[in-house]
This record gives C-alpha cells, sequence and structure tokens, in this order.
C-alpha cells in the first residue's frame, strides 16, 4: 500500500424520512454529487476523497453516504433497490435545496444515480457512471473474478467476521489492480467503517428478505434517461468489461464512453490525475 494519510472532513446530516444521510460539503459553485461503490466499508469520501479537493476547486463537491453505508444510518428496507436509494438521495437533495446536481458514480452509486436519472429527470445534469451494474449481463474481467465479486460481501462477514486480511484482498483482486496503489488511508478508513455496529447488525444478506432491498433490473430505466451520461470504464474492470459499458451506452439518449487503459474499479483512486481530467472535461463540456 501507499503509505498516504488524508483525514476525513467534518460531515453534516440530513434528515430522509426515517434516514440520516450523512455528506461531505466542499468548494462552491455548480453542485456536483459523488456516489460511492458497494465493498465493504465504501463511503464517498473513501472512493472520491482523493480527487474531491480537485473537483471543489470550481465545483460545490458533496460527497453522499447513500443508505447502508459510510456515516449514514443503516434501516432495513424492501422496496426496489435502485429506486429506492435514488430516492432517498433525491429527498436528501430536496432537504439541502440542491433543485439540481451533476453526478460522478462508481459502482452501486451508478446505479442509483441511473434510476434517479429517469425518475427525477429535472434533478440531474449530466452524469458520470464507473463500473456499474444496472442491467443484467455484466460479464466479468475472468470468470475467477465474477465468482470472487459475487461472493466477496457474504465471505467478508462470513467465516469468523471481518479481518483486514480479507479487505485488503477484496481491495487488491476486485477493486484495484493488485495491492501496491491502494493508499493507506483509504484501507484503515473502509476498515473502521466496515465495522459500525448498525451495519454488523443489519448483516449481509442480499436476498430480497435481507433489508437491503429488492434486486433490481434498470433496463426499462435507460431509456428514459435524458441527462448526458459518460460510462467511463476501466479496462480492467473485474466486475464488468468495457463491451457492457458500451451496451449501456447505446440505451441511453446522449450516452457516451470512454474506456481508461490498464484503470480498474477504482480509477478515481488508482488514476486520480487522469480521472479528474476526464470527468471535469465531460463536466464543463
Amino acid at each position: 500500500m501507499r503509505d498516504i494519510q488524508l483525514t476525513e472532513p467534518e460531515g453534516k446530516q440530513v434528515q430522509v424520512g426515517d434516514h440520516l444521510i450523512h455528506y461531505i460539503d466542499m468548494g462552491s459553485g455548480r453542485p456536483t454529487v459523488f456516489l460511492h461503490g458497494g465493498g465493504p466499508g465504501c463511503s464517498s469520501w473513501t472512493d472520491f476523497g482523493t480527487v474531491a479537493a480537485t473537483f471543489a476547486q470550481d465545483r460545490r463537491v458533496l460527497l453522499m453516504d447513500m443508505l447502508h453505508y459510510g456515516r449514514s444510518s443503516k434501516e432495513p428496507f424492501r422496496a426496489p433497490r435502485w429506486s429506492y436509494h435514488a430516492q432517498v438521495i433525491g429527498g436528501a437533495l430536496d432537504a439541502i435545496g440542491i433543485e439540481q446536481a451533476d453526478f460522478v458514480c462508481n459502482s452501486i452509486g451508478g446505479s442509483t444515480a441511473i434510476a434517479l436519472a429517469a425518475e427525477r429527470p429535472e434533478l440531474v445534469g449530466r452524469l458520470i457512471v464507473t463500473g456499474s451494474e444496472p442491467v443484467r449481463g455484466a460479464e466479468p474481467l475472468t470468470p475467477e473474478l465474477g465468482r470472487a465479486g459475487r461472493e466477496a460481501w457474504t465471505t467478508y462477514y462470513a467465516d469468523g467476521g471481518p479481518t483486514k486480511e480479507k479487505l485488503f484482498d477484496i481491495m487488491a483482486e476486485l477493486e484495484w489492480k493488485g495491492g501496491d496503489d491502494i493508499p493507506q488511508w483509504t484501507f484503515d478508513l473502509r476498515w473502521e467503517l466496515s465495522l459500525l455496529p448498525d451495519l454488523l447488525a443489519l448483516g449481509p444478506d442480499w436476498t430480497a428478505g435481507g433489508g437491503r432491498g429488492i434486486p433490481q433490473d434498470l433496463s426499462d430505466h435507460l431509456p428514459l434517461v435524458t441527462a448526458p451520461t459518460l460510462f467511463l470504464w476501466g479496462d480492467s474492470d473485474a466486475f464488468a468489461v468495457p463491451e457492457y459499458a458500451l451496451e449501456l451506452s447505446r440505451e441511453v439518449a446522449a450516452g457516451s464512453v470512454y474506456v481508461m487503459a490498464d484503470g480498474a474499479h477504482h480509477m478515481e483512486e488508482q488514476r486520480p490525475d487522469e480521472f479528474a481530467a476526464v470527468a471535469t472535461a465531460f463536466l464543463d463540456s
């Protein structure tokens, strides 16, 4: 791992129904919402803290923790997964007073933003999606990585519970290309957040009855997305090959694709300068 330290800024909380949503508010200018991925311990700061200051130079950066993640609350729900997360994020933006924002999203954050862009199009200006699987049919980089990805969450919390070794293996194998580029601060914070008591109480069950939402395919949502959308993909993303991103882009009215050479699932931390350059060029166009 890289011996890099980055302090998490003090955040804020907003009430959305029964839920408390945590977010970090930085900079000024065009509101830009960052939504994180779904690995153990993920939050929008763990995923985007490395590039947050770059975007905050001329944008208002809102790093939001989705329900069940980071420092947001962990109440169970049993509704279509991505639509419910979108409803909560939309409600949080309403409460903050944001009428429209651009979105930069990783993995499950991208699926949530696609649902939001289809269901509340007035809220979404431009949208960047990386490594998301909003519809069935994603082909993993290898069958072995596909199996590891499907089992990662259950494996992490089963068989004696979380360990640092398990977390490192998930991050190194599925999210980065090996462990050398993982920032120490990211690993440490993800370890801390993955052990929060309310998260442990929620449990690792991702089936329809487990309180993490009913699995949802967004095939019917993609044609409703009118926001200009960039599918920013790593050519070495473990969960879905770039051809899947191309298929997604064809279903969105204003979809385009950028494939980052040697990019893995967390390009924003693995290749932060290139990621920020590509993302800001799209957002500012």
